[in-house]
């Protein structure tokens, strides 16, 4: 499945671990699914020793007995949907998580989930609503991330100029004009003639760009609550935003080339941009707070405090340089262990990151250039 925040709930609430969590690249096609069906089986023996060795006490064959079904089902590994998969079981169930990027393929066995692969597929999570305007129609598609899909628009629709407002706008008295257009879109326009009618074909994009402002917003913008996004050119976009109504229209990001013409893939790759502009104006955002947080003295990077504050239920922000491992585990009395066995083979940042969520605090994981200190992990706190 694809994952949401509830998802993420119901992995944190569960109370019957110990957890497997295991990473896996899906395979690009039916070539490569035997590969992957031998590295998923690899991984299941590599947690089988892990599972002896960790938690002796553990009924590993009928643990391990959910798992054997994905190894030999074709269906599962050729997911169109994903580039990865996550698989989290405890005591009764699998539950498996679709991932929209390539991933390390991995296993690991801890009394807590690593549930970090998910917070990151939220983390990137950019949906929004994307406007191709132009001149004189438009057409609407739903983003996730870098992936659009065309919504196929109703019959009421203002789809064209032409159909809105009806056959004689734009035509009729001594009025010419030059122009060029491969795809029927966008068009540079020179007009010549009564300076009324050019003030005439101006009223009347307004007119129409009314109409598809109030179609968006009523239909899918409000409804939905999602961020609107104008892909068009500086001057249609101008004019768009004179007389837009949709409080989720974005006023920063956007894309300001005409979309006449692109296939659904160059609109993608021209969004990309769009997405990492987005990201980092968050980024910048949590940066700053980092800083405030740290002058009051209510921050920190020190693991040992993090760990304090993690069980006190004290972290509101939690920042985590991607791909680390720090050696140690939060014991039953929320005691910071880094002799045991279990401790030696544990994970500590998954263990803080699971406490301070069920806290209700908030996790964010970072490249290490993004992180707001040159620690693995740093907090804001509570009080």
């Amino acid at each position: 499945m694809r994952v949401n925040k509830n998802d993420l709930n119901d992995v944190l609430s569960s109370e019957h671990g110990p957890f497997i969590t295991m990473i896996v690249n899906n395979p690009a096609d039916l070539k490569e699914i035997q590969h992957t069906k031998i590295t998923f089986k690899n991984l299941l023996k590599e947690a089988k020793d892990k599972l002896t060795k960790l938690f002796p006490e553990v009924d590993r064959e009928a643990y391990l007995s959910r798992w054997s079904i994905y190894g030999d089902d074709n269906s599962f590994w050729l997911n169109d949907a994903s580039e990865a998969v996550v698989l989290i079981g405890d005591m009764d169930k699998v539950e498996t998580f679709q991932l929209s990027g390539n991933c390390v393929n991995q296993v690991s066995v801890s009394a807590q989930p690593n549930v970090l692969p998910i917070i990151q597929e939220l983390q990137l999570k950019f949906e929004y609503l994307l406007i191709g305007l132009n001149q004189t129609s438009f057409e609407l598609y739903r983003g996730d991330g870098y992936d659009l899909e065309k919504i196929h628009l109703g019959e009421d629709a203002p789809r064209t100029l032409k159909e809105a407002l009806g056959d004689n706008e734009l035509v009729g008295g001594e009025v010419s004009f030059r122009g060029a257009s491969n795809h029927g879109g966008d068009v540079a326009v020179a007009y010549h003639g009564h300076n009324e009618k050019s003030q005439e074909v101006t009223n009347d994009q307004i007119n129409y760009y009314q109409m598809v402002d109030q179609y968006v917003t009523k239909n899918y913008a409000h409804p939905e609550g999602l961020m609107t996004i104008v892909f068009g050119l500086p001057e249609n976009q101008a004019r768009f935003r004179q007389v837009t109504k949709n409080k989720n229209l974005s006023h920063h990001l956007c894309v300001e080339e005409s979309p006449s013409g692109l296939s659904i893939d160059q609109l993608e790759n021209k969004m990309r941009p769009v997405a990492r502009k987005w990201f980092e104006g968050i980024m910048n955002v949590q940066t700053q707070r980092y800083e405030t947080a740290k002058d009051k003295n209510k921050a920190t990077s020190d693991m040992r405090e993090l760990v304090r504050c993690a069980v006190a239920g004290q972290i509101d922000t939690l920042f985590v340089r991607n791909d680390t491992t720090v050696i140690g585990m939060i014991d039953e009395e929320g005691k910071l262990d880094t002799d045991t066995t279990a401790a030696k083979n544990n994970n500590l940042v998954n263990d803080i990151v699971d406490r301070t969520m069920k806290n209700g605090g908030r996790v964010v994981l970072l490249d290490t250039e993004d992180m707001p200190t040159d620690k693995v992990a740093a907090g804001i706190l509570r009080y």
